[in-house]
């Protein structure tokens, strides 16, 4: 015979193993053509307005791929949603920058049918061409682009989220990717000590 309470474990057990599955995301890939549309739209924006290119990082690049992934496969939304900053995400990548000037963010999803990656980029380009905040970011003073896309399946809906990350590298006279110099010494008189 079976206790009455351990039905109701049975029963706990059962339901949570059933939101445990249901909240399992199932990662699709996602074309590297959606990354470039994006770089590539951001800079024809920028032209718009009289603004160099932006290059594309590739620390800047494994950032906001890496947070695209996490939005994607957890359902997570927002700048904050791992625990950390846009910057303590791409200093984290070890992107060195004089200045981080934003990060852009999006997701949609469909259902039953997933999206195209073009609609989905088309979807996010105008969204931040019509976000205030967003379109900041997209004419901001910055020398440097990083983008991530990534897809998930969430029951019945496809999600997909894209990820913009704006570093200024201006004051940088060598590449970003150089390594700094040593410090010169302060005190040439020093004698060294044996």
């Amino acid at each position: 015979m079976v206790s009455a309470s351990k039905l109701t474990w049975l029963a706990l057990l059962s339901v949570t193993t059933a939101c445990a599955s249901s909240a399992h995301a199932q990662e699709f890939a996602v074309p590297a053509s959606a990354r470039t549309t994006i770089i590539s739209e951001t800079n024809a924006y920028r032209a718009a307005s009289g603004l160099a290119p932006l290059r594309e990082s590739a620390g800047a690049n494994q950032a906001a791929q890496r947070y695209a992934r996490y939005l994607a496969l957890n359902n997570k939304t927002g700048h904050y949603a791992d625990g950390r900053s846009p910057a303590e995400r791409v200093r984290a990548a070890g992107v060195r920058y004089c200045k981080f000037r934003g990060e852009n963010w999006h997701q949609s999803w469909t259902r039953p049918n997933r999206a195209t990656v073009d609609a989905a980029m088309a979807k996010a380009m105008r969204f931040w061409k019509g976000s205030p905040g967003h379109e900041r970011a997209l004419r901001s003073a910055s020398t440097e682009i990083g983008v991530g896309v990534a897809g998930a399946k969430h029951g019945n809906q496809w999600y997909y989220v894209s990820v913009q990350m704006f570093v200024d590298t201006s004051c940088f006279r060598d590449p970003p990717d150089k390594p700094l110099p040593p410090p010169p010494d302060r005190n040439p008189a020093r004698q060294a000590t044996p």
